[in-house]
């Protein structure tokens, strides 16, 4: 059920020709066996101008992932790192954000971050991933580039024992290149703004907070302890990014809505989730913990 949940499209994307069923509950199971967990977001689709799209996702995922005893660190680029440790302090969690820089030699700085962390596994949630010609584009099919630092690169240069899971919902994001063939049939311009970062485990939601919450419904159900954070921090989480400078990625305007839903759609969106994920199947085994881990970069389970 928490598939059918992530597929609802209200934004209207069309993201059922390139939604995955399973998604959500393969990156949970991996990042069940994960140690060290590196999570990055932030896509800014303007000067100024980053979205609330992505932060309080991340922030929810970093308190589940510690909770089950889970190194947790995040990484973003200056623009975006209010937004973070804004969400993160709403949920009560460390606020410390590592900055990922947008010029120089980027590709030092992702080598460096891989080393000092040693992450076994990567998280994108909501974060810009490189097209086909290099660049980065929003879903109007608008450079983003300057706004946004090459934070793929750490995907990009990740070793293969690193596992590798991308959340997004527009075909422009960090993992998209799983479905690239998928999001090109949409026409000219989603195939130009498609992404070709590969990621093994992709999570395609209506918006990805809402893909990011169904992976810890899912991590909840592996554990059996509940592990989403309530209503009342939901709304307090959107709000306190855009007290620290996000808009909405739709409407671009500084408001506590995501891609152009209003809070209590994502409030409901939460609620339901959280009721599917104490469901259990017709054996008593809940969904996820029946799910086989496979990668789609090739290889062993991860």
């Amino acid at each position: 059920m928490i598939d059918q949940l992530l597929a609802l499209d209200p934004g209207q994307r069309g993201i059922a020709s390139f939604f995955v069923h399973g998604g959500a509950a393969r990156a949970a199971a991996s990042l069940m066996r994960a140690r060290r967990v590196l999570l990055t977001t932030g896509f800014t689709v303007g000067d100024g101008l980053p979205e609330t799209d992505g932060p309080p996702g991340t922030a929810s995922l970093a308190r589940a992932l510690r909770m089950l005893d889970k190194t947790v660190s995040v990484v973003t680029d200056e623009v975006a790192v209010p937004l973070v440790a804004a969400a993160l302090r709403a949920l009560g969690e460390p606020a410390t954000v590592a900055t990922f820089p947008s010029t120089g030699d980027t590709a030092a700085a992702a080598r460096r971050l891989l080393a000092d962390h040693r992450p076994t596994h990567l998280v994108s949630i909501e974060r810009p991933g490189r097209t086909a010609s290099g660049d980065y584009l929003s879903a109007r099919g608008e450079t983003v580039r300057p706004w946004n630092a090459p934070v793929d690169a750490l995907f990009l240069m990740a070793p293969r024992r690193v596992a590798t899971v991308g959340v997004g919902d527009g075909g422009n994001e960090i993992g998209m290149g799983n479905v690239r063939a998928r999001i090109g049939r949409a026409g000219p311009l989603a195939r130009r703004i498609a992404s070709i970062v590969k990621v093994d485990h992709l999570v395609v939601a209506g918006t990805s907070n809402w893909g990011a919450y169904g992976v810890v419904a899912e991590l909840g159900r592996l554990a059996g302890r509940p592990l989403l954070h309530s209503a009342d921090e939901e709304r307090k989480m959107v709000q306190a990014c855009v007290d620290a400078g996000a808009v909405d990625g739709i409407t671009r305007r500084p408001e506590p809505t995501v891609d152009g839903l209003p809070l209590e759609a994502h409030v409901g969106m939460l609620e339901l989730l959280r009721l599917f994920a104490g469901s259990p199947t017709r054996r008593g085994r809940t969904r996820a913990s029946t799910t086989r881990v496979t990668s789609t970069r090739g290889g062993s389970p991860r």
